[in-house]
């Protein structure tokens, strides 16, 4: 894939100097005789998907930063942070239930989804009559396919019925397509993902397109979706493919998910694109974000997407997955002249998973680090496939793939490489920590797998995911605002904040075509 971003830049301008800056789901519209033009061969199928690919991180509307801030931060596992209330306070909105359609996170989350919806609408309609390798056109075909699938199971899972849109619009077209019911855009999803399990698996691709979407993510999300529709049945048969594949395994230790790139637990990343050579975009600035907001001098980050305490006492206190989840005032970094200073912080914490010390930083501009976006590891598969075999009969099953994951965890490494100085190190015994959990019983093996998803994927933007499709986030979020006497989930509506709302301005571009979310 290295290849594709390469000609990153000159295609981003290409295609997007000739959008209108209307209604997401406008964009981009190209006129037809551009489009004709442009989608002649192999290789202009290949730059198309190239700006594909770059929706999902643009340097300044990075997909990923809303993903962890609305999944996360809407849950009982992450705090907004930030320097106030009022700092990115449509975030806090988001945390505290109080939503309008004018929400402007609500809909650069849906604008981003939609941009990259419509660049894989016009490798998908345009690329069939190109000239050149029809076997290459058929895989950037199906890429496109399982990428606008993943654009879709977010909005679904998100906003419920969505506007389906499966070719480019003209501005007609664009501004009076009303929403899908939420069956059509999963019978869509599920379409999409069937016809991508015909990529090739993730072991073989060649090392410059070590990054794009696989058969195994094809899987993945069919499974996914499946689970978010209650078909248990279904689910296992998707990820009973990636668990046998021989394509996937856990890492011995936890932390170097965070550390080794594109890795063997690694289901679904996108590149930083950085490598050795700093001065070559693309980079991510969500470390920035993320890191803490402190006085030292190595920490000048924004501090958002602040962990609970509440997580944290999720955590078995031995549990070594603590290190590389939380950071904590007093830890120190290697070569590091001062120590973290979490001061800023509600709870004392900070988000180790997405931190980058800052001696792997020098040189880089704040909006550049060299970070790699990890969205789906093996792990959570693991966890999905066992969770599936519990509800359908199978608990003895369930514990095998539930247990590799408690195995691996009690193995890691307590003490963080990345640090001289680490002021929580868990006691961390591999004979005895985190025993393997062994009842059969279907509640208490449904609450087990559930807190170890909690654990094993903290701060990883799947909280939200889980607590709707698990039909309890109402329950969840109730119970911390009466647990911790705080706003954050008292406002929480069933009725209501399952959802977030459609934005205002995607209705009002319509003549109110496209119909609002209850309650809102």
């Amino acid at each position: 894939m290295k290849k594709i971003f390469v000609i990153a830049s000159l295609v981003s301008f290409m295609l997007l100097s000739t959008q209108c800056k209307k209604t997401a789901i406008e964009k981009p519209v190209y006129a037809a005789q551009s489009s004709k033009n442009f989608y002649r061969t192999d290789a202009d199928i290949s730059s198309a998907l190239t700006g594909t690919y770059l929706e999902l991180r643009q340097t300044w509307n990075e997909f990923s930063l809303e993903h962890y801030l609305i999944e996360d931060v809407s849950t009982d596992d992450a705090l907004k942070g930030g320097g106030s209330d009022d700092d990115r306070g449509d975030f806090q909105s988001l945390s505290n239930f109080i939503v309008y359609p004018t929400n402007s996170e609500v809909n650069n989350t849906w604008s981003i989804l939609y941009n990259l919806i419509n660049r894989t609408n016009e490798v998908i309609v345009y690329a069939p009559a190109a000239e050149g390798d029809k076997a290459l056109i058929d895989r950037y075909i199906n890429e496109a396919k399982l990428l606008r699938a993943f654009g879709y199971y977010n909005l679904v899972t998100l906003y419920g019925g969505v506007p389906l849109v499966l070719k480019p619009l003209i501005s007609a077209e664009a501004v009076s397509t009303p929403r899908a019911t939420v069956e059509e855009v999963y019978a869509q999803i599920v379409s999409d993902l069937t016809a991508a399990t015909a990529l090739p698996k993730k072991s073989e691709y060649g090392a410059a397109d070590q990054y794009r979407v696989s058969q195994g993510l094809a899987y993945t999300l069919l499974g996914k979706t499946y689970m978010f529709r209650g078909d248990f049945a279904k689910a296992i048969t998707a990820f009973q493919t990636v668990v046998t594949s021989g394509v996937y395994s856990l890492l011995t230790n936890y932390g170097d998910n965070w550390k080794i790139n594109n890795s063997s637990e690694s289901v679904f990343e996108i590149s930083d694109q950085m490598g050795s050579d700093k001065n070559i975009a693309l980079g991510s600035n969500v470390p920035h974000f993320f890191t803490s907001r402190g006085t030292s001098e190595n920490y000048q980050g924004y501090g958002f997407h602040i962990p609970t305490t509440d997580l944290f006492n999720e955590f078995s206190p031995d549990d070594p997955r603590i290190t590389y989840t939380f950071t904590m005032t007093g830890d120190r970094y290697l070569q590091d002249i001062q120590d973290q200073d979490n001061s800023s912080s509600a709870t004392g914490f900070g988000d180790r998973k997405i931190e980058v010390p800052y001696y792997k930083r020098i040189g880089l501009d704040p909006w550049m680090i060299s970070y790699n976006i990890r969205f789906i590891r093996y792990s959570d598969v693991l966890l999905l496939y066992s969770e599936a075999l519990n509800e359908t009969g199978n608990p003895g099953l369930a514990l095998t793939y539930l247990n590799q994951v408690r195995s691996r965890a009690r193995r890691s490494d307590p003490k963080d490489s990345d640090k001289e100085k680490q002021v929580y190190i868990p006691n961390t015994n591999p004979n005895t920590s985190l025993p393997d959990v062994t009842t059969t019983d279907l509640t208490a093996l449904r609450l087990a797998i559930w807190h170890e998803r909690r654990c094993e994927l903290g701060m990883e933007g799947w909280r939200r995911d889980d607590l709707s499709r698990q039909k309890r986030f109402g329950q969840a979020m109730k119970a911390y605002a009466t647990k911790y006497k705080t706003t954050k989930g008292a406002n929480f509506n069933d009725s209501r904040d399952y959802l977030l709302p459609i934005p205002q301005n995607e209705i009002d571009y319509s003549n109110k075509v496209i119909s609002q979310n209850p309650g809102y």
